[in-house]
């Protein structure tokens, strides 16, 4: 799957589980529920660190590419080992230890604020002599305004428990989505094997023109009459 699919089945599976979520397991609030789709939604590009030229190596600049390569060499390369049940318990671990301080959680919000946003915003990939251009800059500028972003959310009264769970959803997300295409995913890595559910073609017309309206309207099914009511509350009354 592309990135903007991924990012978006991150928000939609969010959403569609915030309502029993905050009932049953981890009480939110309209502010926690825009934090953790958001999260989410970035979180859901997270396997794809293993990229060294995807949308996530492309999101920061030099910051990012450095990051996707060094994942890439641990992992085993793209759809390995971050695509795997493995995986998902590495980063949901790395995600529960950030919470626990302010600048590691501050350094999570930037990464998967950042990722949401590179995600739909289609800015043109850099250049491939390797020089460092102005598509290089416009990626430092994006990480620096998340990171202030990041900042400011752990420092404010929103509760930020809700990011580990945010990050799970997102990243089970990413592995649902890929177990859909034609490769499929290595769930139960080191073993070969690859979980596959269906054949869909990466970026092809069945993902734009069906999945993603599909993602769209979950999402919008979720939040209708549960959180939407109260999140424009929250934006009108403050």
């Amino acid at each position: 799957m592309m990135g903007a699919t991924h990012s978006l089945s991150g928000a939609a599976a969010f959403l569609a589980v915030a309502a029993p979520l905050s009932q049953h397991v981890h009480p939110l609030t309209p502010a926690t529920v825009a934090v953790g789709t958001v999260v989410s939604a970035g979180a859901a590009m997270w396997p794809d660190m293993d990229h060294h030229n995807g949308t996530i190596a492309n999101t920061f600049g030099p910051i990012s590419r450095v990051l996707c390569r060094v994942v890439a060499a641990v992992s085993g390369g793209h759809r390995h080992a971050t695509h795997s049940l493995v995986g998902t318990a590495v980063f949901v671990a790395l995600a529960i230890a950030a919470a626990h301080d302010r600048w590691a959680l501050t350094a999570v919000l930037w990464l998967c604020m950042g990722l949401a946003v590179r995600a739909l915003w289609k800015r043109p990939k850099n250049r491939p002599d390797g020089k460092f251009g102005y598509k290089d800059v416009a990626g430092v500028v994006h990480a620096v305004v998340a990171a202030v972003i990041a900042y400011w959310l752990v420092h404010s009264s929103v509760d930020m428990s809700v990011v580990p769970w945010a990050v799970a959803i997102g990243y089970v997300a990413h592995l649902l989505g890929d177990s859909l295409t034609e490769r499929g995913i290595p769930l139960m890595w080191p073993s070969p094997w690859r979980f596959r559910l269906a054949t869909i073609d990466t970026g092809k017309g069945v993902e734009k023109w069906v999945v993603n309206p599909v993602v769209v309207v979950v999402a919008l099914f979720a939040t209708y009459g549960t959180w939407g009511p109260a999140l424009l509350n929250t934006i009108r009354y403050g």
